[in-house]
C-alpha cells in the first residue's frame, strides 16, 4: 500500500504535459528573453590631479562612486547542442557616476551604462524542469550622458567614455513552465575599466530574472 502510494504521485509528475515534454524532446534551438534586475557597481580611485614629489606629501587623488539601480537586459539564444548554446544581449543601466575630492563632492558624471556581450552558454543537464547553465563572453561597456545640471564632475570628465573591452561570467537557470515558455534566474559579473581617469578593474554585478521565449 505504501508503494502504490509513492509511485502515484510519481506518474501523475511525469505525466504533466509540460513536464514530459521537457524530459524527452530536444529544447528549441532559438529563444529570445526579456530580464529585469538589479546594477550594482564598484568604486574605483582617480589619478592624483598633479604629480608628487616623495619628500612632499602627494595631494589626495580623486575617489568616485556609483548609484545603484536596475538594469534591463534583452537578447537571443541559439542553440547549437542539447547542452551547448550562443547569445547575443544588450543592456542597459541608468548608474550614476560622481566624483568626490577631499571629501567634498565634484557632482555627478555619466548616468548610462551600455554593455553588448556575446557569449557561450553551457547547460549542465536538460531533462528536467530546472535546467542550470552557465556562462562566459566578451563584449564592450560604455558609460555616457550627463543630467541637465552642469557639474564639476562634468567639466572634468568627457561626455562619453567611448567603448572599453568588456568580459562576463555566471550563471542561473531556466524554470520551464511549457515548451515555448521559461522563467530565467540569473546572475553575471561584468568585468571592464573604471570610466575616464578612474584606475583599477570596474565589476557590475546584475542578478537579474524574466521571461524566455522558445522557438523551434
Amino acid at each position: 500500500m505504501r508503494t502504490k502510494r509513492i509511485i502515484l504521485p510519481a506518474l501523475l509528475f511525469l505525466s504533466y504535459p509540460g513536464l514530459s515534454a521537457v524530459a524527452q524532446d530536444a529544447p528549441p534551438r532559438l529563444e529570445l528573453f526579456a530580464e529585469g534586475g538589479g546594477s550594482f557597481l564598484n568604486n574605483g580611485t582617480g589619478q592624483a590631479p598633479i604629480g608628487c614629489i616623495p619628500e612632499i606629501e602627494c595631494p589626495t587623488t580623486p575617489t568616485s562612486s556609483f548609484s545603484k539601480t536596475g538594469r534591463l537586459f534583452t537578447g537571443a539564444r541559439l542553440r547549437f547542442t542539447r547542452h551547448d548554446a550562443v547569445e547575443a544581449s544588450y543592456s542597459f543601466s541608468p548608474n550614476h557616476f560622481s566624483l568626490q575630492y577631499r571629501g567634498e563632492s565634484l557632482g555627478s558624471a555619466y548616468n548610462r551604462v551600455n554593455l553588448i556581450s556575446f557569449n557561450y552558454v553551457r547547460y549542465l543537464w536538460v531533462r528536467s524542469p530546472v535546467q542550470p547553465f552557465a556562462t562566459i563572453g566578451l563584449g564592450t561597456n560604455r558609460f555616457s550622458g550627463f543630467s541637465s545640471t552642469s557639474t564639476l564632475a562634468s567639466e572634468i570628465v568627457s561626455r562619453d567614455n567611448g567603448y572599453q573591452f568588456a568580459w562576463n561570467y555566471g550563471g542561473g537557470a531556466d524554470v520551464v513552465l511549457q515548451r515555448h515558455f521559461a522563467l530565467r534566474l540569473e546572475l553575471r559579473d561584468y568585468v571592464t575599466g573604471q570610466p575616464s581617469f578612474i584606475t583599477g578593474t570596474s565589476h557590475n554585478v546584475v542578478p537579474s530574472a524574466g521571461l524566455v521565449f522558445r522557438f523551434k
